[in-house]
């Protein structure tokens, strides 16, 4: 697609998505996913393996579309979560992710880091080649590029509505420091005592009284789902640390890990999962896969639009091209 058809596409897609007059509460698909009237703490939009390319005019477009369904379903979302694989990891991808949220209205963002947001270092001379990696990129300088694109100072923050603590997990090293660090995510010890002070301090803060609105889930985001959890995840190991990673989240019943990655259909895989914690995954906005592990044709865009509440957090996910939503509510309930 050239450069003339590309500014045609993005401006018919920003335009509609602007036409409708701007209401003064959440649309009528929002109020659809509530089990009742009472209004929620937080709601979000979750979206992972959005894989914004420079050269790649249909991730745009999907992504386009993505932002403005979500727009229509809540447009006073609190948050809009981009869970990893953003990018393939150059400069002009991430140049191009901000143009295109730039042109689109959505809620404020938060984002993780995914393995093919290291991609730079496959790069040679304008031209990946994924069979040696180049030695003119690395880690650190992805993980600053990164950082620097949304205004962090390190590749795992937070964030609180209403007092439902968000949480952002990032991977923060690849290939080049360690080659079986493969496509999982490594954890520093750094990022994981911090995870598990944060959730200790919301246990204690959570623990204090006993008032029903305190009964509040903590939410954690990571790009890789860990290992036997949701369909797709299976036996890999996803995260290095997959061992410490979920122990600490097996000691808070209240903690509910949003991951991607696998891009597996929520429509016909199981994309929640309940043990010690709760673990979700979300599809993939550039194609959802079979649980053959392969592209679903036609190309199938989704996401997730959740919406938290004290002692329950209500998952819907949605299927962008159809403007539908898939299946029932999942209703994951604490105490």
């Amino acid at each position: 697609m050239n450069t003339i058809r590309l500014s045609l596409l993005l401006f018919a897609l920003v335009a509609a998505a602007r036409t409708p007059s701007e209401p003064s509460s959440a649309g009528p698909e929002a109020a659809a996913v509530r089990t009742n009237r009472e209004a929620p703490l937080a709601t979000f939009a979750l979206l992972s393996d959005i894989h914004i390319q420079e050269t790649d005019a249909l991730s745009h477009e999907l992504f386009v579309k993505a932002l403005q369904d979500h727009y229509t379903i809540n447009r006073n979302a609190d948050m809009l979560v981009l869970n990893g694989d953003l990018t393939n990891g150059s400069a002009v991808d991430f140049d191009r992710l901000g143009a295109l949220l730039d042109a689109v209205p959505h809620a404020p963002v938060r984002a993780t880091m995914g393995n093919h947001d290291f991609y730079r270092m496959w790069l040679h001379d304008d031209r990946y080649d994924y069979t040696r990696l180049s030695g003119e990129w690395s880690s650190a300088r992805a993980v600053d590029q990164f950082e620097r694109q949304f205004g962090y100072d390190r590749p795992y923050h937070e964030a609180s509505v209403r007092g439902v603590p968000f949480l952002f997990m990032s991977g923060e090293a690849y290939r080049d420091v360690e080659p079986s660090v493969a496509e999982d995510a490594y954890l520093s010890d750094g990022q994981l005592d911090w995870l598990e002070e944060r959730l200790a301090a919301f246990r204690i803060w959570r623990e204090a009284g006993s008032r029903p609105e305190r009964r509040l889930p903590a939410l954690v985001f990571l790009h890789q789902p860990l290992p036997d959890t949701v369909d797709g995840s299976g036996a890999k190991r996803g995260v290095v640390q997959h061992e410490r990673l979920r122990a600490i989240l097996s000691k808070y019943p209240f903690a509910v890990l949003f991951s991607g990655h696998t891009h597996w259909d929520a429509e016909t895989t199981k994309q929640v999962w309940r043990g010690g914690f709760a673990a979700v995954g979300s599809g993939a906005v550039r194609g959802a896969y079979s649980s053959a592990d392969r592209p679903i044709e036609p190309l199938k865009s989704e996401s997730l639009y959740v919406e938290a509440y004290p002692g329950r957090v209500v998952v819907r996910a949605r299927d962008h091209g159809a403007k539908r939503w898939i299946g029932e509510p999942s209703v994951l309930t604490f105490r």
